[in-house]
């Protein structure tokens, strides 16, 4: 049982989803249906895309002398062989999302920003020197890895233990005040349909009439 069960699991896994950008649909393709040639040059092809990642800020202005152009696209070039090696490749296609929702991820985000932000400390690097969306970048791309998934796992579990919590029988939620400017923000927001800018967020008016002065 065991054998023929790993037989079929190897199977599938050469089943590739290859996506068909005008047709809006992927095309699944047996890797074993594929004659020698016909792989290797898939490889071949797969491959020069891989590895010539980030060679295109390589240029003749940065690098004017072109031993030092080659040399340093090739040393880019290497860099990505080593992520191909190790599974720290953006995947674009060919890797499952995490279908993890919204609210999941939004943690697991917040996990891998204390992450970042602990390894700029180790390298010497003030947080404060660094952008907030430079942090979130890195954040994202860790997610994108085998290990960032067990980070999002870990953002399942610690969701469904704030769940269990409820603080309802030692605070009185209703007591806390709620800001009718922050309110007529939301409702603005939501009419627009869109996002607002700090300019607009700070010229939305009460909807009420203005108070008019009283004759003495």
């Amino acid at each position: 049982m065991e054998p023929e069960a790993q037989t079929e699991e190897a199977a599938v896994t050469k089943i590739v989803n290859v996506p068909i950008t005008k047709g809006k649909t992927t095309l699944a393709v047996n890797l074993d249906e594929l004659p020698d040639d016909v792989y290797t040059e898939i490889v071949l092809q797969g491959l020069k895309v891989l590895l010539n990642r980030g060679t295109s800020k390589v240029t003749k202005t940065t690098y004017p002398v072109a031993a030092e152009l080659a040399a340093k696209a090739v040393e880019v070039a290497q860099t990505q062989l080593e992520l191909c090696k190790t599974s720290k490749i953006k995947f674009t296609g060919g890797k499952k999302k995490s279908g993890a929702t919204g609210a999941v991820m939004t943690e697991a985000r917040r996990l891998a920003k204390a992450l970042v932000k602990d390894e700029l400390k180790r390298a010497g690097i003030k947080i404060s020197h660094v952008e907030a969306s430079e942090i979130t970048k890195a954040a994202n791309a860790y997610l994108e890895t085998e290990r960032g998934a067990t980070l999002i796992a870990q953002a399942q579990k610690n969701l469904a233990e704030r769940e269990k919590v409820s603080i309802g029988d030692v605070l009185d939620i209703k007591s806390i005040a709620i800001s009718p400017d922050l309110v007529a923000k939301a409702e603005a927001k939501k009419s627009k349909g869109g996002t607002l800018s700090a300019k607009q967020a700070g010229m939305v008016k009460s909807k009420g009439k203005p108070a008019q002065a009283t004759a003495h």
